[in-house]
């Protein structure tokens, strides 16, 4: 009982990041951004895909967002929990960015992208299990889980493994942000069997 009462007070605490299947439509469209690039590139590509597939993941975000809200309810954050989520967003964002720039101009053996988005689901599992530190892994997996993989194929060029090459792919970065899509739409399935075994239909 006391399991299940720490399990439901973890996921009302972190109920806006752990609607699983808001993460499905996201993962599915990192995964066609990275199999778009891998056979468009330059500047005359035509990004008519890309927009059209951004259009269509933001969609579904908001719909299941709506799907949530109907069959489980709505849980309001606090303004520091809001403000907190707002700046880690906005500082993983630039340094995604930057990642990416520092890929793209340097040859180096470690993905910078891959880490970047290693360290900040590392950052969401060490925030929102702060209450529940000691079964933070056995409560929420799927992000620590998630963080290692990505943490490990970005580093292991530095020991001279090429993963990306037995796949028949060219690009180191297209392939970690390839890996990064699929393990977000698994990490989103896992977490909505998660909040459905916890939060029967309504209860939220």
């Amino acid at each position: 009982m006391q399991n299940r009462y720490t399990q439901i007070q973890f996921i009302a605490a972190n109920y806006s990041r752990l609607q699983g299947l808001r993460e499905v439509p996201v993962g599915m469209l990192v995964v066609f951004v990275s199999v778009w690039a891998m056979y468009n590139h330059g500047p005359t590509a035509d990004l008519t895909a890309p927009l059209l597939a951004t259009a269509g993941a933001a969609l579904l975000y908001w719909l299941t967002g709506r799907y949530y809200d109907r069959a489980f309810g709505r849980v309001k954050q606090t303004r520091q929990q809001r403000n907190r989520e707002f700046i880690s967003s906005i500082v993983f964002s630039v340094l995604a960015l930057l990642a990416f720039w520092l890929d793209a101009a340097i040859q180096i053996p470690v993905c910078a992208l891959g880490s970047v988005f290693a360290a900040a689901l590392f950052e969401n599992f060490w925030r929102a299990t702060e209450s529940v530190r000691k079964e933070a892994i056995s409560i929420f997996p799927e992000n620590f889980v998630a963080a290692i993989l990505i943490l490990v194929i970005s580093i292991l060029p530095v020991f001279g493994l090429s993963w990306w090459q037995a796949f028949g792919m060219k690009s180191q970065v297209v392939s970690v942000f390839m890996v990064i899509g699929i393990v977000i739409i698994l990490a989103g399935v896992w977490g909505h069997v998660r909040i459905v075994r916890a939060l029967p239909v309504g209860e939220a």
